[in-house]
């Protein structure tokens, strides 16, 4: 077996648990490595009992809709959706206008978020996916890693506020006060779990506006449409919760330059918080994959062991809306939760 094969099974065995007979729907893009890895994916799940279909579109932006075809295809609503896209999948063009509604009252953007959220879907997303990638940061100890994240979240959760140092000079506080933490790690077995393949993190949003001191970000740098590695650590000072200071050089500009972006395109849409929420940090993620490497692809990059990441914009609790999202890395973090570490120097000392 191919280590293309062998990645493709881990995924759909060990992190889908797909079972025989159940219908998968596979959608990607000629483009890059997307195809290759969906056609595994395809295989495999037929060797395990399943029934897939893969449907290839054009690649889409963050700005352009999926085809009505493979919306249409989601809606009947698979046991089990992937998406492999060369960028991304495309928005839901019911979803934007109108919206689906939850039994809770939830609306939701795509159908897709629909389905996990009413718990009759499980899935999980990679835009920008590398075979690279996929073969070497998929085939892990997936027990380890979610005893890990599960370790994580347990004192995260009940926490009041997090405190995070590094070698390069960060020193900063957040308030989590009424958080959860998010798991993302590969556990997708249930219906309405998911994300990404490569998983491997466990991440929670601030309170918006709770950031106080200084973050170095050292490791790889999410500049619109690359990623860096930054030739001088990148310096962000805060003022009342909001970035108000970005120094290091020609990255450090860069960044602030998405930043400003971030903010022009909200204050010509008249969007008041999305301007404000453009120098807000919006989440802090524990990369657990000890497999995975900085190759300036934030879908690897950001579940890095022994790093964390600071998003600058919006968050994933929807009261910190923005126009941009930046995840950053910091080498090294100590990390504490109130009065308890739980990283030392990157590793997890829980």
């Amino acid at each position: 077996m191919s280590k293309l094969e062998e990645a493709a099974l881990v995924a759909m065995r060990d992190v889908l648990g797909l079972r025989p007979g159940e219908e998968v729907v596979i959608a990607t893009n000629f483009e890059g490595d997307s195809f290759d890895i969906s056609r595994a994916l395809f295989d495999q799940t037929k060797a395990l009992g399943g029934k897939p279909v893969m449907i290839v579109q054009e690649p889409k932006t963050i700005l352009q809709f999926a085809e009505h075809t493979l919306l249409a295809a989601i809606r009947e609503n698979p046991d089990i959706f992937i998406s492999v896209p060369y960028y991304k999948t495309g928005k839901d063009p019911f979803g934007q206008k109108i919206g689906y509604i939850g039994h809770n009252g939830t609306k939701y953007e795509h159908i897709q978020y629909y389905l996990m959220g009413e718990r009759k879907l499980r899935s999980f997303w990679s835009p920008s996916l590398t075979r690279d990638t996929f073969e070497r940061c998929v085939v892990i100890d997936y027990d380890e890693m979610r005893a890990n994240a599960a370790k994580l979240k347990k004192i995260i959760d009940p926490g009041k506020q997090v405190r995070v140092t590094s070698p390069a000079g960060t020193d900063v506080t957040i308030s989590i006060d009424g958080r959860k933490a998010y798991a993302d790690d590969g556990d997708f077995r249930h219906p309405g779990s998911g994300g990404n393949v490569p998983c491997g993190e466990v991440y929670v949003s601030p309170v918006v506006a709770s950031t106080r001191g200084t973050i170095v970000y050292d490791g790889t740098l999410d500049l619109i449409p690359h990623c860096v590695q930054p030739r001088h650590p990148v310096r962000v000072d805060f003022k009342d919760g909001y970035i108000s200071d970005v120094t290091g050089g020609p990255d450090a500009e860069a960044l602030l330059d998405v930043i400003r972006s971030g903010e022009k395109r909200a204050r010509d849409n008249g969007m008041t918080a999305e301007v404000r929420n453009a120098r807000n940090i919006g989440e802090l993620g524990i990369g657990l994959n000890y497999k995975a490497k900085m190759v300036n692809n934030m879908l690897e990059d950001e579940k890095v062991g022994k790093t964390c990441h600071f998003a600058i914009g919006f968050n994933y609790d929807n009261d910190g809306p923005a126009l941009i999202h930046q995840d950053c890395l910091v080498k090294n973090p100590s990390i504490w939760v109130d009065d308890t570490q739980i990283l030392k120097d990157g590793d997890i000392v829980i």
